[in-house]
């Protein structure tokens, strides 16, 4: 009986730490920009990947982004790269601790056009 109790015990345990190191992944689009960002607790680690999807004609220049509303995203920043295909992206180390939201918003800047996205947390 003693050994169940341990057994039973060591797989909680095991449990509760793969539950722990599983990354969270947050997404939003619109019919110019997706995000996909994400963040991984147990290390401490969160990322971003913003990527224009528009169709114009013209290139995107004059790019500036930040995150809203957010409780682990606060970044913001400027591209001044003139692209058709402009990916920007980032990743940095937590310095608090994950802290559980279900969405937040980007607002980005783009060639005098501007647009908010709803960031949502997947699964």
């Amino acid at each position: 009986m003693r050994r169940w109790i341990v057994a039973l015990i060591g797989v909680v345990s095991l449990l509760g730490l793969i539950g722990c190191s599983k990354t969270i992944e947050f997404t939003g689009k619109t019919e110019e920009w997706q995000v996909v960002c994400s963040v991984h607790p147990s290390n401490h680690v969160k990322a971003f990947v913003i990527t224009y999807m528009g169709k114009d004609s013209q290139p995107v220049e004059n790019v500036s982004y930040s995150f809203i509303e957010s409780k682990n995203f606060s970044q913001s920043g400027t591209s001044e790269t003139n692209s058709k295909n402009l990916k920007m992206s980032g990743k940095s180390t937590e310095e608090t601790p994950y802290v559980e939201e279900d969405s937040f918003k980007l607002h980005i800047k783009w060639n005098d056009k501007e647009d908010t996205i709803a960031v949502v947390k997947k699964g």
